[in-house]
């Protein structure tokens, strides 16, 4: 254990300490990573991925969905839609692409190919799909086909773009492949104590690689009439409870160096981030038990970050899962829903609220009244009032969890309601709407300018009010 936290540790090192790169950090193959064997890269790939999860897109999407508050420095500006490609370029050049996550995942896939080890191949490409989807819904089209072909010469330094509707057709591959390698017969020297999540449970993996199949089928409501159905019976056969979650836990052993990364920036950026009052106040009216959890006032403003062992979300130990149970229950509530379900997405819903309490830890007799009130549709008259129930109380469960989420539920449903920033307006961001998707990277645009030029002329042009191909209209 001692060192898979010291691979951890140098991981959070790098992304955390690192201001900027050279021209020739791009497309860096680790060759160290190669060199090691897989019990000592599998550590190191599902660390990565949790530091995408909860890192800097996360903190941007809460600033811009209107659970966070600017309160001083970079956080003012992400608020106002004053983003460049700068922003999120250290995510594209060291979390994902680089020496990041995807690279050090598809060296692992490449590895546990060749020495025959199925569930190392299953668990990198979850992860794999996990970090594609950060990257494909933060940006929309981005290089995934060519990305990791550097020894195939030159040409591959210049990587081209795949379309978004490929790079989804990308996850659903990646995720079924998983979940045939998992189902295989297991090998010696597989996965154990190096899987930081479920030991080497093949079985486990499994369930995590469906529920995230109907993930990124519910993504694509507005483009895919038969979503819901496609999605809902993986969702049947996914999680049945909070113990059976993916969630990463290895944080906090060497303090504030290996914290989680909401608690981490808490305590480096102190009183630059905060809880925006109207999420507070909208809690507070619906008397939510779990205020205390998310947020502290401090005299002044409420605070997402109090102490290394404070808020749930943002201590130096608070977990970061891959895909919650809670989660899964709210996306079963909305295939339900636009199944013509009703009885059961109402249950699926109450189901939902309940598994978020639980997994925070609030005693059953302080959410029971919330509940009774929120997990039913009662009073609703259409569809789309049961649908702005479903995603108006997910936003408020996937906190801190899952903003990526919450973002793409925003961008396909339109709920919850949100108001513009009305200081959003600018070069960036010229109609000052919500942002629908982030600017492509420096490094990028100065190290592949054909390949990302060929994006912007498909997708339309390199701005926050772009909306990307699964959620346009």
């Amino acid at each position: 254990m001692k060192k898979v936290k010291l691979i951890i540790l140098i991981f959070i090192a790098g992304v955390f300490t690192t201001t900027s790169c050279e021209f020739g950090d791009i497309n860096t193959d680790p060759t160290a990573l190669a060199k090691s064997s897989l019990k000592d890269q599998l550590p190191n790939v599902m660390g990565q991925t949790a530091f995408n999860v909860g890192g800097s897109g996360s903190r941007g999407i809460g600033l811009i969905m209107q659970q966070f508050k600017g309160l001083d420095a970079q956080q003012i500006s992400m608020m106002n839609y004053v983003m460049d490609g700068s922003t999120f370029n250290n995510l594209w050049s060291f979390g994902l692409y680089g020496a990041g996550a995807m690279t050090a995942t598809n060296v692992l896939i490449n590895q546990a190919i060749e020495e025959e080890q199925p569930y190392y191949v299953g668990i990198a490409k979850i992860c794999m799909a996990v970090n594609l989807g950060i990257a494909t819904d933060s940006w929309g089209e981005v290089p995934y086909s060519e990305a990791f072909l550097g020894e195939g010469g030159d040409e591959f330094l210049q990587p081209a773009f795949d379309t978004q509707e490929e790079l989804y057709n990308s996850i659903q591959s990646l995720l079924d492949d998983a979940i045939t390698e998992l189902g295989s017969a297991p090998v010696a020297g597989g996965p154990g104590s190096d899987d930081l999540i479920y030991g080497g449970d093949a079985d486990s993996w499994i369930l995590t690689a469906r529920a995230l199949k109907a993930r990124y089928y519910m993504h694509l409501t507005k483009r895919d009439g038969s979503a819901s159905s496609k999605a809902l019976p993986l969702l049947q056969a996914s999680y049945t409870s909070n113990s059976e979650e993916s969630m990463f836990t290895e944080f906090g052993g060497q303090g504030t160096v290996d914290a989680n990364p909401y608690g981490q920036f808490g305590d480096q950026r102190p009183n630059t981030l905060g809880i925006m009052e109207s999420f507070n106040e909208t809690m507070d009216a619906k008397a939510d038990p779990r205020i205390s959890d998310y947020m502290a006032y401090d005299g002044s403003n409420w605070m997402y970050f109090t102490s290394s062992d404070g808020l749930f979300w943002s201590s130096y130990t608070s977990p970061i899962p891959f895909i919650s149970y809670s989660e899964v229950m709210f996306l079963t509530a909305e295939a339900q829903l636009r199944e013509g379900s009703l009885s059961a997405a109402e249950t699926s819903l109450a189901a939902a609220i309940t598994a978020n309490m639980d997994q925070i830890g609030i005693a059953s007799a302080d959410y029971a009244a919330y509940v009774a009130s929120f997990g039913n549709f009662s009073g609703l008259t259409s569809d789309a009032e049961r649908l702005e129930r479903i995603i108006n109380e997910k936003y408020f469960a996937l906190y801190a969890q899952a903003f990526t989420e919450i973002w793409c539920d925003y961008r396909r449903t339109d709920y919850p309601t949100l108001t513009d920033n009305p200081d959003g307006v600018n070069g960036s961001d010229p109609s000052g709407v919500i942002p629908r998707r982030w600017l492509y990277a420096l490094d990028e645009i100065f190290s592949n300018t054909e390949s990302v030029d060929e994006a912007i002329a498909r997708q339309g042009p390199d701005l926050l009010d772009t909306d990307i191909w699964a959620y346009k209209d």
